[in-house]
Parts: C-alpha cells; sequence; structure tokens
C-alpha cells in the first residue's frame, strides 16, 4: 500500500499534467487533441482532455476507448510494460487511428511508480485527415477560407458497451459457438481481449470466464501461457 507521501506527490503530478495540458490549449490548433491519463482508474482514466471532438471523448471516458493501434497504450498492457522506478517513457511520432478509422499522428509520455507501474499519461493526437483536407482546400482555392464547422462528437458509448464490444468481437474471430470453441480458440479469444486492454478493467477476468464457460484461474492460466503481464 502506499505511503501517504506518494499519494500525494501522485495527485500533486496529475495536478501538473493538467495544468501542462490547459497551457497547450492555447498553443495547439483546434485538431490536435491533448489527453492527460489517471492510470490508476482505468475505468475512468481521462482527467483532463482538450479538443475532444478529435476522439469523441471526455472527461472520464475510460482508457478502452482510446485511439486503436496505440503504441503508448500498447505499452501499457503488453507484459513488457515492466519499468524501472519512476521511468518516464516516451513514444514519440506515431499512427493510431479513431473509430471511425481516421488516421492520428500520435505521441505519449508515460509515467511510472516507485514500483516501475505506470501511473499517469499525457498524450497528444494530431487528426492528420483534417489538415490535409485544409490543405488540399487551400490549393484549390488559393485563397484563404474558413474553417469547415467541428464535426460532431462519435457518441462511444459507456464502458459497458465498450467492454462487449471488445468480448464480442473476441469470440466472432474463434468461428464457432462458445461451446464447442477448443482451449486452443479461447486461447486466442483472450489474447485479442488482452491485446485491446480489456483485463485492465476491474472485473473483467470474472466476466470473461463466464462467456467461456470457465473459471477465472482459468482465464489467469490463459493469460500466463500469453505472457501476458496481469494487473
Amino acid at each position: 500500500m502506499k505511503d501517504q507521501t506518494a499519494v500525494q506527490d501522485e495527485k500533486a503530478l496529475l495536478g501538473v499534467l493538467q495544468g501542462v495540458a490547459k497551457a497547450l490549449e492555447c498553443a495547439v490548433n483546434q485538431h490536435t487533441e491533448v489527453v492527460v491519463h489517471n492510470l490508476r482508474e482505468p475505468e475512468s482514466s481521462i482527467i483532463e482532455i482538450v479538443n475532444g471532438h478529435v476522439s469523441g471523448r471526455s472527461v472520464g471516458s475510460a482508457i478502452i476507448s482510446g485511439p486503436a493501434e496505440d503504441k503508448a497504450f500498447d505499452t501499457l498492457v503488453a507484459s513488457k510494460a515492466a519499468a524501472h522506478p519512476n521511468e518516464v517513457r516516451v513514444v514519440s511520432n506515431y499512427t493510431s487511428r479513431t473509430g471511425d478509422g481516421r488516421a492520428l499522428r500520435s505521441s505519449s509520455v508515460v509515467l511510472f511508480d516507485e514500483e516501475g507501474v505506470p501511473a499517469a499519461a499525457l498524450c497528444l493526437n494530431v487528426d492528420m485527415g483534417a489538415i490535409e483536407r485544409i490543405q488540399r482546400e487551400v490549393q484549390a482555392a488559393l485563397i484563404p477560407s474558413v474553417l469547415p464547422p467541428l464535426p460532431a462528437p462519435r457518441s462511444e458509448g459507456n464502458i459497458e458497451d465498450l467492454i462487449e464490444e471488445i468480448i464480442v468481437s473476441a469470440l466472432e474471430a474463434a468461428g464457432a459457438p462458445v461451446d464447442r470453441m477448443s482451449k486452443t480458440e479461447k486461447k486466442a479469444a483472450v489474447a485479442i481481449m488482452h491485446e485491446r486492454g480489456l483485463f485492465v478493467i476491474r472485473g473483467s477476468v470474472e466476466r470473461v470466464a463466464a462467456r467461456l464457460g470457465v473459471t477465472k484461474f482459468t482465464i489467469y492460466n490463459y493469460l500466463d501461457e500469453i505472457g501476458a503481464k496481469r494487473s
């Protein structure tokens, strides 16, 4: 259990990151999203966000609602995520995608605690599609133009919907009803769920075990066999 000083230090760090995000709001354009995550609360990890229309997220959104192909997020859920105490890990200039398929240019800073566990993150996501569209319009017109209105934020659904979507898509990949799935197929489905970060959410192991008709210890065994790092 963390001592009171460590808890206070972590709270102060999150406050600093929130302040940085608010400062960046004055510097970035409307197509650049700035996000601060409290990784201790994966079900509602976002504590500050600027230009949330880029990904359709808001304060209180879950970490699993983030962009696909997010390398910084992969760092958190992969077995290689173990870090040195108080490490600061930067993953910069990579491509991720929104839920509706738009390409994002992303960079993230992940901060680890004294035990090497990810505690907080600051992420920037630039909507490259929007910027390229504006560039084409300006080039075609050869005169300054008014920017088009921002798209309405997409509905991300609640965390229950996100969890269900991850489970269903993983089971569908097996191509067989659950009661006819082999151990190998069930383990493959668990691997897909792990890659999408499902098991950082509290209670997900029990939920998946019930859907697969196995015990939670079987799910833990599957995770051990695929080399997953337990939350």
